[in-house]
């Protein structure tokens, strides 16, 4: 990395303008200020000019803090380090979701290459459909998180926007600012990685016995009902409210029943729980929260219960695609339970509908209402005043 906090107060005595504009730095005198600022972080004449041809002189004293370290390996140098056949190098890359210009292009740190090691190691060891899948997982997962995080600097620090301050030294200056977070991150994910895989051991260990991908659990979805009409009636600062409404909202309803979140699908959730009394109560309490209803969230949820493949951070099965479409055939305030669910729920209160034919199942399926018994169902229903 480039200069530490301590140099930021360096004051520059004078600066090559000459020079720099040789170099192809447009205008260096109207943009000392900038140039002073990049100068007193310790970037040479040089790495100015290479920022000025990419269009990101203003942006360097932040872009340097996203990088793992120098770019010093090409996919190439990196393969033979490693001693793979530069293909392999490329497809790994690709599986990460990542893209570079060519396979001789420096854009690979000392630390990029350690990771593509370890992945090869793992490979090795447990096989390369197990470590090719773990690879296709983590792009995924980072590009998520890059969203994330570059989507709460958008909105929260307008003064990253040339547009909006049409300064050169403000941005460079504030966008140093939330950089300086990128090493924290990192730091944070590590640790919250590490309770995750303590966590997700304790959910195995109580969901299967044996060296197997099969578990023996229960699983949920949950969903908005008509979220595609309010798409349509809410402005994006409204919708961004609702999601992050709902996702908090589901997050601490499943965690607090033990239950963990698998993914969101847009306005839908889906996590999984060994114990069936605690996934439907997590559906229940979802489907009646009261933050849901004073945020005018409308919440449906579906409930399966069987032999499930655990793979690559997914769960996949006959009990997934069954609560995948009770959700769908559920009605706003209602939860779905698949009959293998409601066998386990002995004194559970719940209501048998009429046979449903659903997407997928050449037979009708038998499924429950949860929490409503029969006489309070016949009561809602009756016209009478």
């Amino acid at each position: 990395m480039r200069a530490t906090a301590g140099r930021l107060g360096q004051v520059v005595d004078s600066l090559d303008f000459d020079a720099m504009e040789a170099a192809g730095i447009a205008d260096p005198r109207t943009r000392s200020g900038l140039l002073e600022y990049l100068a007193g972080l310790g970037f040479s004449a040089d790495e100015m000019a290479e920022a000025e041809r990419r269009g990101r002189l203003f942006g360097l004293a932040g872009d340097v803090l996203l990088w793992s370290g120098p770019q010093t390996y090409s996919l190439r140098s990196a393969a033979a380090a490693i001693g793979l056949p530069v293909e392999t190098i490329e497809y790994a890359w690709a599986m990460l979701g990542l893209t570079v210009a060519d396979v001789d292009t420096p854009t690979l740190s000392q630390v990029d290459v350690d990771a593509l090691a370890t992945w090869a190691a793992m490979r090795a060891n447990m096989g390369a459909d197990a470590a090719d899948g773990y690879l296709r997982v983590l792009g995924a997962s980072v590009a998520r998180l890059a969203e994330a995080v570059s989507s709460m600097i958008r909105t929260s620090t307008p003064m990253l926007w040339l547009g909006h301050t049409g300064d050169e030294l403000t941005t460079a200056q504030a966008y140093r600012d939330v950089a300086e977070f990128v090493p924290r991150v990192g730091q944070m994910i590590d640790a919250i990685h590490r309770h995750h895989l303590v966590s997700t051991r304790t959910f195995i260990e109580g969901a299967v016995r044996g060296p197997s991908e099969g578990l023996l659990c229960g699983v949920g979805f949950a969903d908005l009902s008509g979220f595609t009409a309010l798409t349509q009636m809410l402005t994006p600062a409204e919708l961004s409210a609702m999601l992050t409404e709902f996702g908090a909202t589901t997050s601490d309803v499943v965690h607090a029943h033990d239950g963990r979140v698998v993914k969101f699908i847009g306005d839908e959730v889906m996590w999984v729980n060994s114990d069936p009394a605690q996934l439907a109560q997590a559906a229940l309490d979802l489907v009646h929260h009261p933050r849901a209803r004073e945020a005018g969230l409308q919440v449906r949820a579906g409930l399966g219960y069987g032999e499930i493949l655990a793979i690559s951070g997914d769960y996949f099965g006959n009990a997934v695609n069954l609560a995948a479409r009770l959700v769908a055939a559920a009605v706003p305030g209602q939860v779905l339970a698949a009959a293998e669910v409601y066998q386990r729920l002995p004194d559970w209160p719940g209501v048998v509908q009429e046979p449903l034919q659903l997407k997928g199942f050449d037979a009708p399926v038998t499924a429950y209402e949860l929490g409503r018994s029969a006489s309070a169902q016949a009561d809602s229903r009756d016209p009478t005043p």
